[in-house]
């Protein structure tokens, strides 16, 4: 007897991620109530096993706290897989019909090996949204920085999405975390900063003096 590869089974539903970074999804009115997908490297990808989900709804002809206060809803693996992607898909930006996380959900429990077999297709049209989408972040990236070089403009996702597409960018191998508060405006700002990138002040008159000769009170504010 021949068998269906796409058969499930197991009553279960399969999640595919070709995101470089971590998914995090948490669905708090449920049971289970946290999903974590690892993040995948280049040309691979990581998946999840979901099963049903549980809640619980009030029965408002019942006195709350007593017996038979609730129904236990069943949510099927289907519709927690859906929420799963789509959740995650909408709450990004720079998102269109085909450019979009890479991100989508299969039947059955299936393993990697099954799904490069079976879900080639999918894992194409996939991989294909998600470069579309992460040179739309990089493009709105290169707005932002462009505005005032602040490295705070750019999120871990945009220099994680031009390192996918090998991208040299002045912003991509910048480290957030070497910031300093400008004494002006508080915004924080590169510890290597002559003058803040948000409010034009001269924050190292030392470093600034060596570029400059002297300050020009006239085009240079320093908070006087």
């Amino acid at each position: 007897m021949s068998i269906n590869p796409f058969a499930p089974r197991e009553y279960a539903c399969t999640v595919v991620s070709l995101l470089p970074i971590a998914l995090r999804e948490e669905k708090p009115h449920m049971l289970p109530s946290t999903f974590i997908i690892q993040a995948s490297s280049k040309g691979d990808f990581s998946i999840l096993h979901v099963g049903e989900g549980i809640h619980w709804i009030p029965n408002p002809l019942v006195e709350e706290g007593k017996p038979n206060s609730s129904f236990r809803q069943i949510t099927s693996p289907g519709e927690m897989a859906r929420s799963i992607c789509e959740d995650y898909k909408y709450a990004n930006i720079s998102i269109s019909e085909n450019a979009e996380p890479g991100l989508f959900w299969v039947h059955g429990k299936l393993m990697k090996d099954e799904i490069r077999k079976h879900h080639s297709s999918e894992l194409a049209i996939a991989e294909e949204k998600q470069k579309n989408w992460f040179r739309n972040l990089v493009a709105l990236a290169d707005a932002d920085w462009n505005k005032n070089h602040n490295m705070l403009a750019v999120s871990d996702l945009q220099r994680k999405a031009a390192e996918y597409l090998g991208v040299n960018k002045e912003w991509v191998k910048l480290n957030p975390q070497e910031t300093v508060n400008c004494p002006f405006c508080t915004i924080p700002i590169p510890t290597f900063a002559i003058i803040c990138p948000n409010c034009k002040q001269v924050v190292n008159d030392t470093e600034f003096n060596k570029v400059k000769g002297t300050a020009n009170p006239i085009y240079v504010s320093k908070g006087e």
